[in-house]
């Protein structure tokens, strides 16, 4: 395997200025998590979205209260972690309010399979009543604990548990239900969906039935290894209006390229953005999610090489090589005063401070004799990786460096008009 990496742009760790920042949350899009106890919903957010080591999730506690976790990618996100024992008059804002809801099982608790999808059945019947917009996520969790064959066995039978018990569903006792924590607001939410919902109706009822078991994403996940980030990519791009627009300029650029695929990926997270959805399989998504996580874990032994800005007598000012890197070209930390500064100015999203002249991330791999993956830093918070033939990489690397010029300005204009 030959490799070719070339300078390295700044390291993606703050990501205080790649939305627009605000005193609340409305810009954000709200992403309820729910789960039985300890089926790992702390672990699948804390890892993808915060880079907590895996090895650090059997000391995780118990979720005692709803958690709120901010993350800023090309979407701004809100990630609630909640209880086991959380109920919807428990919070805060209006169901309406979420985009969608990703329910955590356990896939080896078998004793524990039905009591847990019958709780995720009324959570999610409720909920779809409530916000018929809603999308529904189910993360069949710790997957490396079986194996293959009673894994495909056990990730069947989930599917197959959920769907019936949605059909036998009591629909009409929504209407009749009681709630010991919060009597008025529950009767309110039973009065909204009676207002909404003929539920007497047969017709109705089997339309709803047949809408939520077709609705359902289910997704096979272990904190161990890049089945977590694929599913969480499917959840992200589930809540990206921009998605279709941005997907059209990624096959656009790929056809002009020659190249075989492109992915847009969140760098942090790691998490799969945009596709251009050309002969693409799970299999290959899994390989190109794992070829980025490999290579961004070594992304800090490079550093940012900055330009120094010279003096009216042409030397370089020592406050000048504090701020924009010293003699070698080896850039120094920003000084935190100058930080403070920076955020007390009119805010603004990453489109707004990138420097077009910033000397961007971009590595290539060899995995083949005939298949090579190259990376770009897209932009400070995005990175595109491509899967190419290596002749055509070496023979047309210029062309699609060229495109990917038009590439990034194209969805630079879609993210400010969004």
């Amino acid at each position: 395997m030959s490799r070719n990496v070339s300078q390295v742009g700044e390291s993606s760790k703050t990501r205080s200025t790649s939305v627009p920042k605000r005193d609340d949350d409305s810009h954000r899009q709200k992403i309820l998590v729910l789960g039985w106890r300890k089926s790992g919903k702390t672990s699948c957010i804390k890892t993808v979205f915060q880079n907590v080591p895996a090895r650090e999730v059997p000391y995780f506690g118990v979720t005692q209260k709803i958690e709120k976790i901010n993350y800023d990618s090309i979407v701004p996100l809100q990630i609630w972690d909640t209880p086991s024992n959380f109920e919807l008059d428990q919070l805060e804002v209006p169901i309406s309010t979420f985009s969608t809801v990703v329910y955590v099982l356990d896939m080896q608790q078998d004793d524990s399979y039905h009591e847990s999808i019958l709780r995720f059945v009324h959570l999610m019947v409720k909920i779809y009543l409530l916000n018929p917009s809603i999308r529904f996520h189910m993360f069949i969790h710790k997957s490396e604990v079986l194996s293959e064959d009673y894994r495909g066995e056990n990730y069947a039978e989930i599917q197959r548990t959920t769907s019936e018990e949605i059909e036998d569903f009591p629909y009409k006792s929504l209407l009749n239900s009681n709630s010991t924590s919060n009597q008025h607001q529950q009767q309110h939410a039973n009065n909204t969906i009676g207002d909404k919902w003929d539920l007497e109706d047969q017709q109705t009822v089997g339309m709803i039935i047949n809408t939520l078991i077709s609705e359902i994403r289910y997704s096979m996940t272990s904190v161990h290894d890049v089945t977590l980030r694929d599913a969480w990519s499917r959840v992200l791009q589930g809540g990206m209006e921009m998605l279709p627009a941005v997907e059209s300029l990624l096959l656009d650029f790929t056809s002009h390229s020659s190249a075989d695929n492109s992915f847009l990926f969140d760098i942090n997270s790691g998490v799969i953005l945009a596709t251009d959805n050309r002969h693409r399989t799970d299999d290959l998504s899994e390989q190109v999610t794992e070829y980025l996580s490999s290579f961004l874990a070594f992304r800090d032994l490079y550093k940012n090489i900055k330009k120094q800005k010279p003096t009216s007598n042409g030397s370089s000012d020592p406050k000048t090589e504090k701020e924009h890197g010293n003699p070698n070209g080896i850039g120094n930390e920003a000084d935190p005063e100058e930080e403070s500064e920076e955020d007390n100015d009119e805010p603004g999203g990453w489109w707004d401070d990138e420097d077009p002249d910033a000397p961007w991330m971009t590595q290539s791999t060899r995995l083949m004799p005939n298949t090579t993956l190259a990376l770009w830093q897209f932009t400070p918070y995005l990175a595109l990786v491509v899967l190419l033939r290596t002749e055509t990489w070496h023979a047309r690397r210029g062309t699609i460096e060229y495109n990917l010029t038009f590439l990034r300005q194209g969805v630079r204009e879609i993210l400010s008009v969004v």
